[in-house]
């Protein structure tokens, strides 16, 4: 059994049930520097998407309910390009704030595995800062992928899955758009059925948090279906929507670490690194005590 006050072994074979409980006991270990770094990169970013989004929500309500204030066709044609403007802008900063918070977690990861002492948030920034704009261009090239592959009798459901580990794998070894690929397939290739379970059922997990995170917007959204007085207020609905997707974002922190394992759990599989770093660690320290024992 793992235990918080010794550092963690990421890279460890793990089965199904030691990646969830590890997953939690990476959190609950390391929850307050974890959540300094994820509150100093994730929230500005969360907090404009939850911004725009609001915006947005606050527009398409006023639109379907016929509140809009159009008395001309140029006015309308108007407020149908800002919506379209703030629709685009509320899914880029949303899908900043997923490639962030996936940035920020891995990086962590691999701050933990290399440094010693507590992961610092200007270690995290270093990764967040190498790898931002390729983890962007990235995220929006697989993300079209598998979108279009779904058309393809369930192919982006495969393609998800394999490329679920794609943040991870460039973080932590490093590795160019394709490289990055083939990495995935040769981790994920016989192991694609475990990855999809986890996946599953930590989605659930996040999906249950998430919905708590949903409540405050749902509800100013019922209270101005009901029209009741105070809730057509467009800054209640800001802030209730920039709250929830904050929260919302944080929930992601959950996945990504289990992910993050379960990346560690196949290069063992597949490569041992883990296994040659401690044989290599044993032959190191029965050289020092040799050495230290001088002759007699």
């Amino acid at each position: 059994m793992l235990q918080t006050s010794q550092k963690i072994n990421l890279r460890e074979e793990r089965d199904f049930g030691e990646k969830l409980n590890a997953t939690f006991i990476f959190i609950k270990a390391n929850f307050k520097p974890l959540s300094k770094a994820i509150l100093l990169y994730v929230s500005p970013v969360a907090i404009l998407a939850g911004i725009f989004s609001g915006l947005y929500q606050s527009r398409l309500f006023q639109q379907l309910t016929g509140g809009g204030p159009y008395n001309t066709m140029g006015e309308y044609t108007f407020f149908n390009q800002v919506t379209s403007l703030n629709y685009i802008i509320t899914m880029f900063l949303t899908l900043m704030a997923y490639v962030v918070v996936a940035l920020t977690v891995y990086g962590f990861m691999v701050a933990y595995m290399d440094e010693e002492g507590k992961v610092t948030p200007a270690a995290v920034w270093e990764h967040i800062k190498r790898n931002l704009v390729q983890a962007t261009y990235a995220s929006i090239a697989l993300g079209i992928v598998c979108f279009l592959s779904v058309f393809l009798l369930g192919l982006g459901i495969y393609l998800s899955v394999v490329l679920s580990i794609f943040l991870i794998v460039m973080v932590r070894e490093e590795t160019g758009f394709i490289d990055t690929i083939e990495r995935c397939f040769y981790l994920i290739k016989g192991n694609w059925w475990a990855t999809f379970g986890l996946i599953f059922v930590v989605s659930i997990v996040q999906g249950v948090l998430g919905w708590f995170a949903t409540l405050p917007a749902g509800v100013i959204i019922l209270l101005r279906v009901l029209q009741l007085p105070g809730a057509n207020s467009e800054l209640l609905l800001i802030l209730t929507s920039t709250i929830t997707t904050i929260l919302t974002t944080y929930t992601y922190c959950i996945t990504m670490l289990a992910l993050g394992f379960q990346y560690f759990n196949l290069v063992e599989q597949k490569d041992g690194i883990g296994l040659m770093e401690q044989v290599d660690q044993i032959g190191h320290n029965n050289t020092n005590t040799a050495a230290n024992e001088g002759e007699f």
